[in-house]
């Protein structure tokens, strides 16, 4: 949380210095302290800091990525795959030992991905429901979640 105020107050007195105040002025003076943040890491005792807003970084390119190809498939999908060969399935995928907060994102990030939706949430939080739109292999699609979005979230979380 230091860190955080730290960089903020990197930026602010960084768009007080410009002739002409702006966001993209705001903005670098963000992305300077940060990279100040960084090379003093161990003086300013900061590393939890850089290590999650870099893993955060890497969490919304990969989303991007995931987003862009899903959106491909679902595409491919309604434009060149028969109804008939489409094979959806609901899954049961597992988030035990994660918070609320971790599941709220996840769940999310899986709606957000074209052809697979979040139905439900158990109630005693250790399992999502899940629909996928074309599910040949039902732990191939568990692997790609656990690889993408699981661990992504993990990663700046904790």
């Amino acid at each position: 949380m230091r860190s955080m105020a730290l960089n903020l107050m990197m930026a602010v007195i960084w768009l007080f210095l410009q002739p002409v105040p702006s966001l993209s002025g705001f903005l670098l003076g963000a992305l300077l302290g940060f990279g100040l943040l960084f090379l003093f890491r161990p003086i300013l005792r900061s590393e939890d800091y850089v290590r999650r807003v870099v893993a955060a970084s890497t969490f919304a390119m990969v989303f991007s990525r995931e987003f862009i190809v899903s959106c491909a498939e679902l595409m491919y999908y309604a434009l060149c795959v028969p109804v008939s060969r489409l094979q959806p399935e609901f899954l049961i995928y597992d988030i035990s030992g994660m918070t609320r907060m971790e599941i709220l994102l996840l769940s999310h990030c899986i709606s957000l991905t074209p052809g697979t939706n979040t139905v439900d949430v158990s109630q005693d939080f250790n399992r999502l429901y899940l629909h996928v739109l074309d599910c040949p292999d039902a732990e191939a699609v568990r692997r790609k979640i656990d690889l993408t979005f699981k661990r992504g979230i993990l990663a700046f979380t904790r």
